[in-house]
């Protein structure tokens, strides 16, 4: 549109972060919304191009090249495009040819690079990473036309806690950028079955600054299990009245999505300390660590037990769900892939087992991460059954027949059977996150995430 606000013209139908040519004449834009670097749901984005004039699409890196690639910013005179992608679990800036071709990493490290910004000279790349403690400014010299790395990083320390999503002013004297302060707490509320809606108010399990994620309850309803964000992602064991907080991990690898067994001897995860995510397994009490999946041509994440407690159903990231005999060593293990979702770029992401142990529940993942909504699958028929357009991370409640659902920040009630669907929790102003229910389906355990942000301005010298 005009700079006032006129002429609004629609150029496509998929894509986000959009960024300028330098030239005016086309946008690059990434398949994938970010909303924080630590989270992602499509670890396959690809670069895309539209020219403005003509409408006309092209998609400018492939995945056999660029595995991933999110938040372009065209180099100011044209010859290369920044991004960063997930790859191992790290988040690290790459630049590429305009074409597509040559990525040429900028950083190698464990640290979170993310939104990256050329300067108007081309002399530095400004991004956003952890590596000094907090998420803060950095900028890196750099030579535009090949990519090629001329330093190491330099901070530019700002007062927020919290900074990214930076915008240069074309003199490159000017930097805008958000800063956000964001937290995640375990909470808990009493939910009717029945009317199929949450009653009550909330009560916080675990309190203070700390980002919490994937809360999931133990068989017997005494304890939860939960992912730990921030520079290093580890898995808590907490009771449900807040006390006896245990670390089970602790190290650099990112581990995350717990699950306990049916029996309550055992939590699955997932975790990059073998190189790509892979699935592991713990004890409640840290002790007998075990790989449970090896060298799986991709990111396995989203575990789900069978009710009987000898399967594992997970997700490769862009190939799709499989299952695996837990009882048995990987050497004597062929893992059953399930049929493909039959819809161009989109795969079925397993969530949760039923509880009569004849259907798995999950979402759609497309390429465009815009694209969702509930599928079941049927182990009897070897079928899917797409419910809903809308919504992720479903979890069923005991009768096998209705599912509860994250859509838009808020938990809402789906009967498999009609169709029908209702609002079963909001938090607003505020959003819920990943849930888990008891067996008796009369409470729920939600993360309860509270974001504000500000906007700054910094003046360089």
């Amino acid at each position: 549109m005009g700079a006032t606000g006129e002429s609004v013209r629609r150029l496509t139908d998929f894509g986000h972060d959009p960024t300028w040519s330098p030239d005016g004449k086309q946008i690059v834009f990434a398949i994938e919304r970010i909303t924080s670097p630590g989270i992602r749901f499509n670890v396959n984005s690809q670069l895309w191009s539209v020219n403005v004039s003509t409408g006309e699409k092209r998609q400018i890196t492939e995945p056999q090249v660029v595995p991933d690639a999110v938040q372009p910013n065209w180099s100011p005179h044209g010859q290369r495009i920044a991004y960063w992608g997930l790859r191992g679990g790290q988040r690290d800036l790459w630049t590429v040819w305009a074409d597509g071709r040559g990525p040429v990493p900028v950083t190698q490290e464990a640290h979170m690079d993310w939104s990256p910004v050329w300067s108007p000279d081309g002399n530095y790349l400004y991004f956003s990473s952890d590596r000094g403690g907090s998420m803060n400014l950095w900028r890196v010299p750099i030579e535009e036309k090949s990519g090629k790395v001329l330093g190491t990083p330099e901070p530019l320390t700002t007062p927020s806690a919290y900074s990214g999503r930076l915008s240069i002013s074309s003199n490159g004297r000017r930097i805008a950028y958000a800063q956000t302060t964001s937290t995640s707490n375990i909470h808990r509320i009493g939910f009717d079955p029945s009317a199929g809606k949450a009653v009550g108010q909330s009560v916080p399990i675990t309190q203070g600054s700390m980002q919490v994620s994937t809360p999931d309850l133990s068989p017997d309803g005494g304890r939860l299990a939960f992912t730990k964000l921030g520079r290093q992602e580890d898995i808590f064991v907490v009771k449900t009245d807040g006390t006896e907080l245990r670390q089970l991990t602790d190290d650099p690898h990112r581990d995350r999505g717990p699950r306990w067994s049916p029996d309550g001897k055992r939590i699955a995860f997932y975790s990059t300390r073998s190189g790509e995510y892979e699935a592991w397994a713990i004890n409640p009490d840290g002790s007998a660590l075990q790989q449970l999946t090896y060298e799986s041509r991709g990111s396995v994440t989203e575990l789900a037990w069978s009710p009987d407690g000898t399967r594992l159903a997970y997700r490769i990231s862009g190939i799709g769900p499989f299952l695996l005999e837990v009882g048995k060593s990987w050497k004597e293990q062929s893992p059953a892939a399930l049929p493909p979702l039959g819809e161009p770029d989109a795969w079925f992401t397993v969530h949760e087992w039923s509880p009569d142990g004849r259907k798995l529940a999950g979402h759609r993942t497309h390429a465009d991460t815009s694209r969702r909504g509930i599928v079941i699958y049927s182990l009897e028929s070897q079928a899917y059954q797409r419910l809903t357009d809308v919504g992720v991370w479903p979890r069923w409640l005991s009768d096998s027949r209705r599912l509860l659902f994250l859509y838009q920040g808020k938990i809402h009630l789906l009967d498999t059977r009609s169709g029908k669907v209702h609002e079963a929790l909001s938090v607003a102003p505020h959003a819920a996150g990943r849930f888990a229910r008891s067996r008796d389906d009369r409470t729920l355990y939600f993360a309860l995430r509270v974001t504000e942000g500000d906007i700054w301005l910094m003046n360089l010298e």
